[in-house]
Parts: C-alpha cells; sequence; structure tokens
C-alpha cells in the first residue's frame, strides 16, 4: 500500500485486514482473487496440504502478464508447471527464493526461463532479523518465567 498498489491478503487465521492491506480473502475465496493480481506473493509454509499446490491450475487462474513471486516454502511450488507458465507467456515472471532442493541444480530450465529471478534463499535476511529474533526469546523467556502464554508456538498437528 505504502507504493500506491491495492493490496489483496488471503490468510484464514485473520478476521479482519491488517494495516495497508485493502482486502481480505478467505482461503476458499483465493481462485477469485488471483484474476485481479498484478503481483501474487507466496509465504505459505510447507505442510501435506500446502506442497504442490501452486500448480499449473493455479498459475491459470493468475491474471494473464502477472508475477508470481515465492518467499515461503519451495515445496509448495511445482516447478514444471511455473516453467511452463513462464514460456507460455501467461505469466509474465517470477521470483523464486525457495525451492524443494536448494541449491536448484544447475541443470534445471527455470535458469533460462523468461522473467525468471532466483535468489538464494535470503528472503528472510534484513538489517533487524536478529534483534527480532532476540526480542521474541527474551520476551517469550519472560513469559515462560512468568507461566504466560508463549509467542511463535508451533502447531505441530499443522507443522507451522
Amino acid at each position: 500500500a505504502a507504493f500506491g498498489m491495492r493490496v489483496i491478503a488471503v490468510d484464514p487465521r485473520v478476521v479482519s485486514p491488517p494495516p495497508g492491506v485493502a482486502e481480505l480473502v478467505r482461503a476458499d475465496g483465493l481462485n477469485d482473487a488471483l484474476p485481479r493480481g498484478d503481483f501474487v506473493i507466496v509465504t505459505v509454509p510447507e505442510t501435506p496440504a500446502t506442497r504442490g499446490m501452486f500448480d499449473a491450475a493455479f498459475f491459470a487462474h493468475m491474471k494473464r502478464g502477472a508475477v508470481f513471486i515465492n518467499i515461503g516454502r519451495g515445496a509448495t511450488v511445482k516447478l514444471a508447471d511455473l516453467d511452463a507458465a513462464l514460456r507460455s507467456g501467461h505469466l509474465a515472471g517470477a521470483g523464486l527464493d525457495v525451492f524443494e532442493r536448494e541449491p536448484l541444480p544447475t541443470d534445471h530450465p527455470l535458469w533460462d526461463a523468461p522473467g525468471m529471478l532466483i535468489t538464494p534463499h535470503v528472503a528472510a535476511a534484513g538489517p533487524y532479523l536478529d534483534e527480532r529474533r532476540a526480542e521474541v526469546f527474551i520476551d517469550n523467556c519472560r513469559r515462560f518465567h512468568d507461566g504466560g502464554p508463549l509467542r511463535n508456538v508451533v502447531d505441530k498437528a499443522n507443522w507451522f
């Protein structure tokens, strides 16, 4: 939103749009929202339900000329389907920071796919990453000591 974009978010856990988000779509409304997006940015975790979820059918629902970006988990994207969507011209581009197998093999066709940008699993890096991690750790130590609820607890049933 800070760049003048209309941001549409999909999150099954959030009830109202956070600041900067114009519209919040439930997971079952994703296919209706896809044709409206110029950029689709994926941050989903890898779970049994999300493995391979970004496939030919997903890319076909995206707006022609859109760009697909994955900074979540590599196993969620079917790379052959993404490659086909790029080479057919349906998608204008893609950016991948994560892959099921890292690094991406040197002979993989995505290396020369049109509009493809490959980064070496650095999307989470930033100037304050260590400070944010330390803040959560220290806060959780205090919460644990006081018998309070912890932040960022892993839901083992859902794998994240």
